[in-house]
């Protein structure tokens, strides 16, 4: 299955026949059978004629409207041909006091975790005390967790683990990002972008799954739209998008689409060459230690389905996504084995 994205303001997107198919210039950019399109992305105002949004109305192919900055504008499905096989587990389930805050401490755990993780990884050759104090406060965190009662008590210590982690990412851009033509606010405006790409591919394995997207663990606040996969993000935040972003910023002067190596280019090619290395970072394997060698869109797909047999009572309990570290490789390749969950992923 595959993405449709459309960055260009005068590209149109018509069906022919059984295809999806992308055109700019006069020229055919894009090719795709309906059924391998998985989601369309659009960037700015572009316009979708009454044939095409038939087609994906019909086929339950979700849109996703951003700005050419990539801030969420929404999104367009006919949810009311939605059929969520699960929703009456998760309804019994969100009832069950004992099960959310066991899987909300898993999934925060894991995602203190996984940000340790990535500021050990990036300060190989780098530290300061603000790197150095994310790491041990990170630490103490991880080991204070299970002493939170509440629900409301584990949000503050994810709330608590943000404040110094992402101290720590901007210390590492500054340092790792000295050279680049990126300023903070166009970085954040990347991390901002990798977090709703993020959100949005995690949705659609939640609606192939069969699992309603709106029956969260952590994010039940009515401003999250879509929360069981904002849920579902935190894990793989700092693995997939803080890395992207920071090896993204660190190297585009040097490879910035055009070869020249001058740094600049056009705000819509530094979009298509980060949806680039989007796509990349989404390829990329890693070493599961239950899995063997996956990408990570199936290490994703493996963490929605672990949850679904810990939602339908399978197995004793969620186990979360736990990168391990590597001195001798600064990337987040492998995936640490809990012991205190001695459960098998289901596939």
């Amino acid at each position: 299955m595959s993405t449709i994205y459309i960055t260009e303001q005068d590209a149109t997107l018509q069906v022919q026949h059984h295809y999806l198919k992308v055109f700019h210039q006069q020229k055919q950019c894009i090719s795709l059978r309906i059924n391998n399109v998985s989601q369309i992305i659009l960037f700015g105002n572009i316009r979708l004629s009454k044939e095409v949004l038939q087609v994906v109305v019909a086929h339950q192919i979700p849109v996703l409207y951003l700005t050419a900055n990539g801030k969420f504008i929404g999104r367009l499905e006919n949810t009311a041909q939605r059929q969520y096989k699960y929703l009456t587990s998760q309804r019994q389930r969100a009832r069950n006091a004992e099960f959310n805050h066991a899987t909300a401490e898993s999934i925060i755990w894991a995602k203190l975790h996984n940000q340790h993780t990535f500021v050990q990884s990036w300060t190989r050759h780098y530290a300061d005390y603000t790197t150095k104090r994310a790491l041990n406060y990170l630490t103490l965190l991880m080991d204070n967790l299970p002493l939170a009662t509440s629900p409301n008590e584990l949000r503050e210590y994810s709330e608590e683990a943000d404040k110094v982690y992402y101290s720590a990412v901007t210390s590492l851009l500054n340092f790792h990002n000295s050279c680049s033509q990126f300023n903070q606010k166009r970085i954040n405006g990347f991390l901002n972008l990798g977090y709703q790409l993020l959100h949005q591919y995690i949705y659609t394995l939640l609606d192939t799954t069969g699992l309603h997207p709106d029956y969260a663990i952590l994010h039940r606040d009515l401003d999250r739209e879509l929360p069981l996969a904002w849920d579902f993000t935190a894990e793989f935040r700092a693995a997939i998008v803080d890395d992207l972003v920071l090896n993204f910023a660190r190297n585009f002067p040097h490879t910035n689409g055009n070869g020249n190596g001058n740094g600049k280019s056009h705000p819509r090619s530094i979009l298509q060459h980060f949806l680039q290395h989007w796509e990349g970072k989404l390829r990329t394997f890693i070493l599961h230690p239950y899995a063997g060698e996956i990408s990570y869109r199936q290490c994703m797909d493996l963490q929605v389905r672990e949850y679904l047999a810990c939602l339908l009572g399978n197995v004793d309990y969620y186990r979360p996504l736990a990168l391990k570290f590597h001195p001798a490789d600064s990337n987040l390749a492998n995936i640490t084995e809990l012991q205190k969950t001695p459960l098998t992923l289901v596939r």
